[in-house]
């Protein structure tokens, strides 16, 4: 089920059958939201904006703003997030490598990263490796959706074509520890410790202390330094997390709102219409209402 699918995405990325890899359209009749908590995984993250534009993709704390074209690439083990405003038209691709697909065949990826995200600093042989890049994402796109019987041999081809040139013209060195900074190592672990605990703990009771006390801090400290790093409050974050997966749950099942709530971590139908609202700008409630007609 989508849902479940949805809910793979945190933890362990799961391949799109028959492909080795994870991928997802996004448009605005699929009615997936405007928000990502922020995450992270093992799997190399592509995003490639077909149409329209994602207003605000953070990547490691920097945010992008794409536009039509645009190709983001999230490294292994990088926490980012999404939120953006939803326009009718928009379309975006999502591509997931798992890590051990891409490191059996190249076992450099190991000390390497993908930067391409930088459109302006790429040289000439990178723009037009950029260029094909495009072609091969938009094919993928609506082969996707289509129902030819070769698709998913034509799909594999692209996958691979695309892995190749991803590793053959963007991949650099990646920083060694001591040169990002025993203090960098350890914002990177710390943040990557909360958000994976939150994720996969969020259905039951979380609170600003019981994750103190798994890291092992202060309250005081882990409120500052959350709120400091991913620019919300812990208590934020947790009700984020449980409002993005309710709402698959609210589009793809049956379950009435009181039962989704308990799912999903809430003490009730009232704390979750008002982390929705906070979140989409409409409650649970109404959000239900809207898919039903």
């Amino acid at each position: 089920m989508a849902e479940n699918k949805q809910t793979k995405l945190h933890e362990i990325v799961v391949p799109t059958s028959p492909l080795p890899v994870w991928y997802f359209i996004f448009n605005t009749d699929t009615g997936v939201p405007k928000y990502v908590a922020p995450h992270w995984h093992r799997g190399i993250e592509l995003s490639y904006t077909l149409d329209g534009r994602i207003t605000d993709f953070m990547i490691a704390g920097k945010h992008f703003d794409t536009q039509m074209g645009q190709i983001l690439v999230v490294n292994t083990q990088v926490i980012h997030s999404v939120d953006s405003t939803i326009k009718k038209g928009n379309k975006t691709l999502s591509i997931i490598f798992p890590f051990d697909y891409v490191a059996n065949l190249y076992p450099e990826i190991n000390h390497q990263e993908i930067d391409i995200n930088y459109p302006e600093k790429l040289n000439n042989d990178q723009k037009l490796a950029y260029s094909n890049l495009q072609g091969l994402l938009t094919q993928f796109y609506w082969l996707a959706s289509s129902t030819q019987p070769l698709k998913n041999l034509k799909m594999q081809q692209i996958v691979d074509e695309v892995l190749l040139l991803l590793l053959e013209r963007f991949t650099k060195e990646k920083p060694p520890e001591s040169e990002m900074g025993q203090r960098k190592v350890y914002v990177i672990n710390r943040l990557q410790f909360i958000t994976q605990y939150v994720n996969n703990h969020y259905q039951e009771k979380l609170t600003l202390d019981s994750i103190a006390k798994k890291c092992n801090v202060s309250m005081e400290y882990l409120s500052r330094f959350f709120k400091k790093q991913m620019e919300i409050t812990v208590d934020t974050y947790i009700n984020n997390v449980r409002a993005q997966r309710a709402y698959f749950e609210l589009k793809n099942t049956s379950h009435n709102l009181t039962q989704i709530a308990m799912n999903n971590g809430f003490s009730g139908v009232r704390t979750m219409n008002r982390a929705f609202d906070k979140l989409y700008g409409k409650t649970a409630s109404q959000i239900k209402r809207n898919f039903k007609n």
